[in-house]
């Protein structure tokens, strides 16, 4: 099963279509990690069979969306938040303790900008970076275990 993690795409409508689009006949779910709600909401309207789960982030005012969420996907638990209220500018240790505390396979995050994959005591924790930078990331779920691919337009 293959996910594809997008976060900050601050007005940059076309990477993100292009993201989309690139993506949409091989993915199963794709994650949105905030910071461009309108955005990605231009994308359901092209799209409006789109598997997908998305979060609020610190610059989509006055969003309906929650700040974090987890769900089951393919037999894994997946916590994913923007990752502002869990301050990662200053250090990853908040959220990463947050998606241990709830039992997670998966962590996923935005907000920094930069793209981070890392395997933590059992825990995968990934940032995409930003799609305004043409950055996003995919998780694949196979049989033998979960493999982080940090991406580039």
């Amino acid at each position: 099963m293959r996910i594809v993690v997008m976060s900050d795409s601050h007005r940059a409508k076309r990477n993100l279509f292009e993201i989309v689009e690139k993506h949409i006949d091989t993915a199963d779910l794709f994650i949105f990690l905030g910071d461009g709600e309108d955005d990605f909401d231009e994308v359901l309207m092209l799209y409006p069979n789109l598997k997908y789960e998305r979060v609020s982030g610190n610059c989509d005012w006055y969003s309906t969306y929650p700040l974090y969420k987890e769900i089951n996907f393919d037999g894994k638990k997946i916590f994913f938040s923007h990752g502002h209220p869990f301050h990662v500018k200053f250090g990853y240790g908040e959220i990463i303790s947050e998606a241990k505390k709830r039992g997670a396979d998966i962590c996923l995050f935005g907000h920094t900008h930069l793209q981070y994959t890392d395997y933590d005591d059992g825990l995968y924790v990934m940032n995409p970076g930003s799609v305004a930078g043409g950055e996003y990331g995919m998780i694949d779920i196979v049989p033998n275990g979960i493999a982080l691919l940090p991406e580039k337009l």
